[in-house]
């Protein structure tokens, strides 16, 4: 059984929620993870387009086609080691697009304020239990409703598109820290698919109910002790699929490679 004081994030419920036995390997164990090709794209993309808007909400003037080769410089130095070539050509190419729609679509969902990037949280649930994360972007739309955006590198969006969790609970952090706030629109964007957003716009009433689940898992997670697996086709994205028996037997002889 766990500690009662609880550290929860959306990825360690989510973690715990696809199969216990990966839980304790990541949480519990602390096993060291495989390094995916797909994670080294995505932090990539999200370290280049942090430092771009961080100079402007740092008061750079510099233009925009200045900005973005230093940003994507800083990310590629923090990656130099697991870098691709193949990927850093992918995400150069994705940061041109993104330039392109800040610099000539002023309408855009990419063009609008933003509010800050990468913003952390420690949220207090109850006294035992405490949230943590970061949003990616935070902004304010033309009709002035605060807006939450997660980057999303997938190249099958199907997962998401039925999937708000993640956008709720950043909307319930926000609106835990402002109780005037009534409405938050929020969307994954999908880098991979022309920036194309899928959004949703949630009232207090449904949000607020976010914060009973997160308890729900927290109780969960605390009087777990077999730690069973649910094995998948999944399995084939695990990072202890090597010492996972039962993942290894659903998914046959796969060897470990992931396109990223």
């Amino acid at each position: 059984m766990m500690d009662p004081s609880l550290r929860l994030s959306v990825s360690k419920v989510k973690c715990y929620d696809s199969c216990h036995k990966k839980f304790k390997y990541t949480y519990i164990l602390k096993t060291p993870r495989k390094e995916w090709d797909f994670y080294v794209f995505g932090k990539l993309l999200h370290k280049a387009l942090e430092e771009f808007h961080f100079a402007y909400l740092n008061g750079s003037k510099e233009p925009f086609n200045k900005t973005m080769p230093e940003a994507f410089k800083i990310a590629k130095f923090e990656q130099q080691d697991k870098l691709k070539p193949e990927m850093a050509k992918e995400c150069f190419q994705i940061l041109l697009q993104y330039l392109k729609i800040v610099s000539l679509n002023k309408n855009h969902l990419l063009s609008r304020p933003i509010k800050a990037v990468e913003q952390n949280f420690e949220l207090p649930l109850n006294d035992q239990i405490t949230l943590v994360g970061a949003i990616d972007r935070t902004q304010i739309d033309p009709d002035q409703v605060l807006h939450v955006a997660d980057y999303k590198t997938s190249k099958n969006k199907k997962f998401l598109e039925n999937d708000p969790f993640q956008l709720m609970t950043y909307a319930m952090v926000l609106m835990m820290q402002d109780p005037t706030l009534q409405m938050v629109r929020a969307s994954y964007i999908l880098l991979r698919h022309n920036f194309e957003p899928i959004t949703w716009t949630f009232n207090r009433d449904e949000i607020m109910k976010i914060k009973d689940k997160y308890l729900d898992y927290a109780n969960k997670i605390i009087n777990e002790v077999e730690y069973e697996a649910n094995p998948s086709k999944m399995c084939r994205f695990c990072d202890f699929i090597d010492q996972c028996e039962q993942g290894q037997r659903i998914i046959g002889n796969f060897n470990g490679e992931v396109n990223w």
